[in-house]
């Protein structure tokens, strides 16, 4: 009899996928112009992403003669990638010393992955805020790794739970977190806060992971320094990407760690995907070297500041103090909370059927069953008329619970 491994059987789809499973299935029996508002995925704009200068970019590439983009690469990546964006992470950030080295990998969630494997063994304990990303909880269950949640707060990862958490569970091999923007919440951790967990990594003995893939989306006030750029002693990896900025569908992120750790990961790498796709490093490294990628990241903050405002304004018209929220200072979500009368579950399948889908947040728990009051609204992709027609079907979504 053919059996799944321990380490799958377990593993079931994230809730993200059975909601566009869902919506699809609820497209098929609504007209053209009455689509569902699908305000649950985490995609960038269609219109953030520079079509015309890829198209350019990769016939340029091509025409260059097929054996450098088609053939096999370094698993550490393309070079002059690698040489790029460690002196403009550097220099724009202070991420990276000259201990430090990067790997290009196939996404941000390969990065996660890759230290989840390399890092610890089936059964060790790894902690991470709860919420958080679901990819991160799938990477971490997939090697049966011991997940420890501590709670949010609306200014970064509860630190007293974390520390009464590190005193209580002596084998954490590391701690997960996403300090700009976080995903679901879009909460932002504080100066004060990221010191203080840097500190206690350090006291503990316990690595840092920092996921850091929506840096480069602030709308309002001044960047917060990383984790990254604090790290005297090699304990943070740090993990970036370029799927919300450039393109997705190119599977470009990277991993920024001590170069001691490099031998390891590359050789964890070689046996998932060999390398990341040639061509795709290439048209980023293009895309950064020789057209304005400053102004590209200007210009795509401007497009999301505008959808941002649109949607708290219909959130403000059409459900008003029905529902709680922070205004988010960057990033692609607003995390909504509903009165305690309100199953979230329900309030998401009475969407569903009037045509506004959410994400209900219990998805992004440790605990994927557990019961939450939130839900999250993309507000990225959506066009603008799209977020304004979501907005009013939430309100009267809310009105069939009063």
């Amino acid at each position: 009899m053919i059996q799944f491994a321990k380490r799958v059987d377990k593993l079931k789809p994230a809730s993200v996928y059975e909601i566009i499973k869902r919506a699809d299935e609820a497209d098929l029996t609504r007209a053209e112009g009455d689509k569902v508002v699908r305000l649950f995925v985490g995609n960038p704009g269609p219109e953030t992403m520079p079509y015309a200068d890829i198209a350019k970019i990769s016939e340029g590439i091509l025409s260059r003669g097929p054996v450098p983009s088609l053939t096999y690469g370094p698993t550490e990546g393309y070079p002059p990638l690698r040489a790029h964006l460690k002196k403009y992470l550097a220099d724009k950030f202070n991420i990276g010393t000259d201990d430090d080295e990067i790997i290009i990998t196939s996404g941000a969630t390969q990065a996660i992955e890759l230290v989840a494997r390399a890092f610890s063994d089936e059964g060790d304990k790894v902690i991470t805020e709860n919420p958080t990303f679901v990819g991160t909880l799938g990477s971490f269950n997939c090697y049966g790794k011991e997940i420890v949640g501590v709670d949010m707060e609306t200014d970064g990862m509860d630190l007293d739970k974390l520390e009464k958490a590190l005193a209580k569970h002596k084998d954490v091999k590391f701690i997960y977190v996403i300090p700009n923007f976080h995903n679901p919440t879009s909460w932002t951790m504080t100066l004060e806060k990221r010191k203080r967990l840097y500190e206690l990594a350090l006291k503990h003995g316990v690595a840092l992971l920092e996921d850091d893939a929506y840096r480069d989306l602030r709308y309002t006030g001044d960047d917060i320094p990383t984790l990254k750029s604090m790290d005297t002693h090699g304990i943070v990896f740090y993990t970036g990407s370029f799927s919300k900025v450039i393109s997705p569908g190119l599977r470009v992120g990277y991993i920024v760690m001590n170069k001691k750790f490099v031998d390891k990961l590359s050789a964890a790498k070689q046996v998932t995907d060999v390398h990341t796709t040639t061509l795709s490093q290439m048209i980023v490294h293009e895309f950064m070297t020789n057209y304005d990628y400053d102004q590209h990241i200007l210009d795509i903050r401007d497009i999301y500041r505008e959808k941002l405002a649109v949607t708290l304004k219909g959130l403000k018209e059409h459900l008003g103090d029905k529902i709680e929220y922070i205004v988010p200072d960057g990033g692609l979500y607003v995390y909504c909370k509903l009165p305690e009368h309100i199953d979230t579950m329900e309030f998401y399948q009475k969407g569903l059927e009037m045509g506004a889908v959410i994400v209900y947040a219990s998805s992004f728990y440790v605990n994927q069953d557990a019961k939450s009051p939130y839900f999250r609204i993309n507000f990225s992709a959506p066009s603008l008329k799209d977020l304004e027609r979501g907005m009013k079907i939430l309100g009267e979504v809310m009105k069939l619970f009063e």
